[in-house]
């Protein structure tokens, strides 16, 4: 995931300092979280949900006060973003803007399949400024976090062959042998309501 936190919640002009903590880094800027293992998707004959997991965080700092922000996961099936925020667990940060229908990548010559969770920006939630307020004694509101990206790959093989039911889900043929799946050129957009 690769948000603007920063920017969303103009800490600049309150005077808070950001950093990264536990492996997760800066692109152009925006705080950038890998995905982590252990993340998941769930899915029948349909998409019925899933939960992705973030490594590492971020150091929220004013003056001699800071605040954590880690243990990050997201709702497959309602986009809301939780995350432990200094000593408190289970904070609602936001939600992924829009999770009904998601850019859905894959290159000719893998199996993997990039699904984009929230190409449309992630709101952030009153209650994670609030979290935060309450640590470092600032005023900070939320935003929209216009540019966020949360990619997952998915590998479309189990074991030595492409999993049908897994390509049914994702509006691709089932029947797709390996060398095929690897020709697959993709760059759609998969429904996940």
């Amino acid at each position: 995931m690769t948000v603007d936190f920063y920017g969303a919640l103009d800490l600049g002009a309150q005077g808070v300092a950001e950093s990264t903590i536990g492996g997760a880094g800066h692109i152009d800027g925006d705080v950038n979280l890998k995905v982590a293992k252990g993340s998941s998707i769930t899915y029948g004959s349909v998409f019925t949900g899933g939960r992705v997991l973030l490594l590492g965080g971020v150091r929220l700092a004013k003056g001699g006060d800071s605040v954590l922000i880690s243990g990050m996961s997201v709702s497959m099936t309602s986009g809301v973003i939780t995350a432990k925020v200094g000593g408190q667990a289970g904070v609602r940060v936001g939600e992924i803007n829009s999770l009904a229908a998601v850019g859905a990548v894959k290159r000719a010559g893998s199996t993997v399949i990039t699904l984009k969770l929230a190409d449309d920006g992630i709101s952030l939630d009153g209650d994670f400024a609030a979290a935060v307020n309450d640590e470092l004694g600032t005023s900070l509101s939320t935003g929209t976090a216009n540019g966020a990206t949360l990619d997952i790959d998915v590998d479309l093989v189990r074991g030595h062959a492409p999993a049908a039911d897994l390509l049914a889900v994702l509006g691709l043929d089932a029947d797709l042998g390996l060398a095929e799946l690897l020709a697959l050129d993709v760059n759609t957009v998969v429904d996940l309501s």
